[in-house]
């Protein structure tokens, strides 16, 4: 099988697994907020992307996509995303990497200053994650907020308990810590077609001073429809305790959609 057909293969597969966890949040949430039909915005978004190279002697593909849904009143808002990374390189694995994140936001009266809430769940083939879950606490203050740019820092606490793979590595220890966790988010459009998106965190262990973590997500949408977009897409993270980390750039559609 050609690896663009393994890469339209996972592209569906993952749309599926991520479309039955959209649909029970959707509708959840349409029973749940049904009194308050006329001032709730929803929002959807789903990202199917990816990159596939074959020479003589490699054949390589990876699929990156993703799913996000988020439901916002005048001063909270509810955000939940799923995404899932899969690549293979000559028959061998080198990605197969999951994460599901939700926060919920309460905002002060002019939409500046806020408290969240955060809570993730990650696996990694990459990185050697078995498990990850992440939950926390802080508050956000929106710097800038126009039709051209936002600019968004938030800052709090989070609870972190990671289960290693120690088979490459048995010295590697499981991760139980606090840590700071930083986020910069950011929309930046610099015309009504081009679009560029980005949230990124470092993630310090208040007890290691070398135990971090970086995470960047960063997207480069060209409108070709108001609810249809070219991306390219930049995934990085980085565990330095175990010093495991990934990049990837890969490009695709977005589907964007407000009601």
């Amino acid at each position: 099988m050609k690896n663009k057909d393994h890469l339209f293969i996972f592209n569906l597969a993952m749309l599926k697994k991520n479309t039955s966890v959209f649909l029970i949040l959707f509708f959840i949430s349409r029973s749940v907020f049904a009194q308050y039909e006329d001032t709730m915005t929803y929002h959807i978004k789903a990202q199917l992307a990816g990159v596939a190279n074959r020479t003589n002697t490699t054949r390589s593909f990876i699929a990156n996509n993703g799913i996000q849904y988020s439901m916002t009143r005048v001063h909270t808002s509810f955000n939940w995303s799923g995404n899932w990374i899969y690549g293979k390189q000559n028959g061998g694995i080198t990605n197969n990497d999951f994460s599901s994140i939700m926060d919920y936001n309460l905002y002060n009266k002019k939409k500046r200053l806020y408290g969240w809430w955060f809570a993730a769940y990650d696996k990694s083939y990459s990185l050697k994650i078995i498990d990850r879950l992440q939950a926390g606490l802080g508050l956000g203050y929106i710097f800038v907020d126009n039709s051209k740019l936002n600019i968004n820092v938030s800052e709090g606490i989070i609870y972190e308990n990671t289960d290693l793979d120690q088979t490459s590595d048995p010295n590697v220890m499981d991760i139980e810590t606090f840590r700071n966790s930083l986020r910069l988010k950011y929309t930046i459009n610099l015309n009504t077609i081009i679009v560029l998106h980005g949230s990124n965190y470092w993630q310090q262990s208040i007890e290691k001073e070398d135990d971090y973590i970086i995470k960047a997500y960063n997207t480069l949408n060209v409108k070709i429809r108001q609810w249809l977009s070219i991306s390219v897409v930049m995934n990085y993270n980085k565990i330095n305790i175990t010093q495991r980390e990934n990049f990837m750039l890969t490009y695709g559609l977005t589907f964007d959609k407000t009601f």
